[in-house]
């Protein structure tokens, strides 16, 4: 019977340090566990949207959601702050996926802005870092058109980079082009590489630029109906400044369908 008390005793003496390394051995792994919340987030999309989900995970620090649809699956990828949302949030994201709904797009641009501490903090400079920035093409150097678009109606004032898009992996004839964006986060305006075409006049490319530098002046906000507005009356009125707005703009209806089949060398 002694014996057996001493055993006992010498079990409840456990060292803090061994005790602690025992409790994190059996704590499930940070990967494990993101893997089930990601399931269970997976199993309550898939209830409200009535078909298959594929959810992905990231960190990233500006696009917060994107989805597409491969027949019967919904791929999605989000931000990790939705993981553990609430059911209401939840179903906004199913309307906003399903449907575009807009006031589900209002509800979860609020969760977003309520959230944003979990976003990771990136300065613009590091995030061009990560980034293979090419602005000369092989018939329009963007850079040279950037600098001197800066200095006449800017004053040198738009702090951003600029490149070519990647060439997009195109299967099928496009019915539209997006021809230019800006990220707020990274500061920099990618420019689709079809406008680097001998057939595109200079004075076209000039004003896309033009309009994505506005970007950079002129952030989104919210309208009066609560939807999300990246091109407020200011922003137009300041885009109509441009030189050879008018010619740029009758350019464009006359000539989409080069634009829409150009070939692009990746």
């Amino acid at each position: 019977m002694a014996r057996a008390k001493k055993k006992n005793l010498a079990k409840k003496r456990t060292s803090p340090a061994g005790r602690i390394a025992r409790e994190q051995s059996l704590a499930p792994e940070p990967n494990r566990l993101l893997k089930v919340w990601r399931r269970v987030l997976e199993r309550r999309l898939r209830t409200r949207l009535k078909a298959s989900v594929a959810v992905e995970v990231h960190d990233n620090t500006h696009t917060m959601l994107t989805f597409q649809r491969h027949r019967a699956l919904w791929r999605v990828r989000l931000h990790h702050m939705f993981l553990v949302a609430s059911d209401d949030i939840i179903q906004a994201l199913a309307d906003y996926v399903r449907h575009g709904d807009a006031q589900a797009s209002v509800t979860l641009d609020r969760y977003i802005e309520r959230n944003k501490a979990y976003i990771r903090r990136v300065t613009p400079a590091q995030m061009r870092k990560r980034l293979r920035l090419e602005p000369t093409g092989q018939h329009h150097d963007l850079g040279r058109i950037f600098e001197r678009l800066n200095e006449r109606y800017f004053r040198g004032r738009v702090d951003a980079a600029i490149t070519y898009g990647p060439a997009p992996r195109v299967t099928q004839p496009r019915k539209s082009i997006k021809m230019g964006s800006y990220s707020a986060d990274s500061r920099v305006i990618r420019i689709h590489p079809a406008l680097d075409q001998p057939v595109v006049p200079r004075y076209f490319v000039e004003s896309i630029v033009f309009h994505e530098m506005l970007h950079h002046v002129y952030r989104a906000r919210r309208g009066e109906d609560g939807r999300r507005c990246i091109h407020p009356p200011e922003f137009l009125e300041h885009e109509r400044r441009f030189h050879d707005h008018a010619r740029a703009r009758a350019w464009e209806q006359e000539n989409l369908d080069l634009l829409l089949h150009a070939r692009v060398m990746a």
